[in-house]
């Protein structure tokens, strides 16, 4: 309930400071007197019709996707008001971003739905965790797109002259990753099952099928079925020396994958289908949860050899320290290595970063068997990520190709894209793309194997 009237105060205060500022800016008037420039609100936002053609059943899909922004951006006070648009997401309307922002000499505070990225790693991340992600659309989005803003309050403190920083962040709420979850949207069918390493009886189509509901409707009842949390905080301290950018961070959350029994899902699944229990019964029992953890991060980011060398390596302990809590996820260890380098042919950049993790005490998970909610058949518990991206540009970057493969090297599963931008005018950008996934059907991108597709667009910014 607290939280439930937190949430209300903010947005309902921060709506009205928003709302209030353009009469104040546009009258002339301003927080503060020793202002040197007349502020006013500045809107920014863009447009992006488009359309996907699945290769696989010939399906042409037409899509809408825009954004809108409100800043009034003061020199001491600013305010922000972003409201995302995407036909066919799970949230075709939000308001992702809605806060405040107060500019002092030695540190800032901001207050309101934010979106806050740690880090070094290029649109890839393991320290990252004070926001989810919006999985609607897969990662057909760029990392910053997927972000779901997250009520905060946020303190920076810099220490010599700028060049360090100590970040405080609390959040009343944990949000967990959106998923898609209608097969028939028009942005393709995303939808992820949550038991797909459970068993081959528990795939969402079996299910609808057994207890007579829709897909989208079996992933609402797991959604209601998975227990809410509150708070999250975090620490992190950057700072810069010799060309060497560095930071320390410490995250105390939830894991956004949820935890639950296998055992029992099985047997009362099993249950189900002879005596008719319901569904909803058989994941009360199951108890659906995130598991709390406390996530412990070191990031370097430095030039060396011409490459822009990043790392970020993060220490994730979980409530089974010991590896023997079947229902709980265990320690482990995860990272991200990389770089990229400007070569010498065209404008090519080309960069490559590999990013993974290290399941701890998985002899345990051995003895717990297919109980454990991370057994794997195989008795693999390290995973490896590769993703590479090359890019080139011409006539003074009006015209950018891209290519982009991300693979699994223990699955051997991968996205490949291959994409053009030709700006025809400012403001004004046609994209061609084409993105196929490949891999068996239970891994990452095997489980979209049909779902290839080219796409066509054309985004207008103002």
């Amino acid at each position: 309930m607290r939280r439930k009237i937190f949430k209300s105060i903010v947005f309902s205060v921060l709506i009205l400071l928003c709302l209030a500022i353009p009469a104040a800016a546009f009258d002339g008037g301003g927080f503060y007197e020793n202002g040197s420039e007349e502020e006013s609100v500045e809107i920014n936002g863009e447009i992006e019709p488009s359309f996907r053609l699945f290769t696989d059943d010939g399906d042409l899909e037409e899509n809408l996707k825009g954004s809108l922004e409100f800043v009034y951006p003061g020199l001491e006070n600013e305010f922000k008001v972003q409201i995302d648009y995407q036909v066919g997401a799970v949230e075709e309307i939000d308001f992702n971003e809605v806060f405040y922002k107060y500019y002092g000499e030695k540190y800032n505070f901001t207050v309101g739905k934010n979106i806050v990225i740690w880090g070094k790693g290029d649109k890839v991340h393991v320290l990252d965790n004070i926001n989810a992600e919006d999985m609607s659309d897969f990662i057909n989005p760029e990392y910053k797109e997927r972000q779901i803003g997250e009520e905060m309050i946020k303190v920076d403190r810099f220490f010599r002259g700028g060049s360090a920083n100590l970040e405080f962040i609390y959040t009343p709420d944990f949000t967990p990753h959106r998923f898609a979850e209608d097969p028939e949207s028009p942005l393709g069918n995303w939808v992820i099952n949550p038991f797909a390493a459970q068993s081959s009886d528990l795939t969402l189509r079996k299910i609808a099928a057994a207890t007579n509901q829709t897909e989208a409707e079996v992933i609402s009842q797991v959604k209601d079925a998975t227990a809410d949390e509150d708070n999250q905080f975090g620490l992190r301290f950057t700072d810069s020396r010799g060309g060497t950018d560095y930071g320390l961070s410490y995250y105390h959350g939830y894991l956004r994958t949820p935890s639950y029994n296998k055992a029992v899902l099985k047997a009362e699944y099993e249950k189900f289908e002879k005596d008719n229990t319901t569904f909803s019964a058989a994941l009360e029992a199951a108890d659906l949860h995130y598991d709390e953890v406390d996530v412990f991060g070191f990031e370097l980011a430095r030039v060396i050899a011409d490459i822009n060398s990043r790392l970020e390596l993060a220490y994730y302990r979980t409530d089974d320290t010991a590896g023997d809590k079947p229902t709980v996820r265990n320690n482990k260890i995860a990272w991200v290595i990389g770089g990229d380098r400007d070569l010498p042919i065209s404008n090519l950049n080309l960069n490559l970063q590999f990013t993974g993790e290290r399941i701890l005490d998985d002899d345990q998970i051995e003895n717990n068997n297919l109980a454990d909610v991370e057994y794997d058949p195989d008795g693999d518990y390290t995973t490896n990520r590769a993703i590479l991206r090359l890019e080139d540009s011409y006539q003074n970057e009006k015209i950018i190709p891209e290519l982009v493969w991300i693979y699994n090297l223990q699955e051997h599963d991968y996205s490949l894209e291959a994409a053009v931008d030709y700006e025809l005018k400012q403001d004004l950008v046609f994209t061609i793309s084409h993105k196929i996934f490949s891999g068996d059907q239970g891994t990452d991108f095997g489980q979209f194997e049909d779902n290839d597709f080219s796409s066509f667009s054309l985004k207008y910014s103002f």
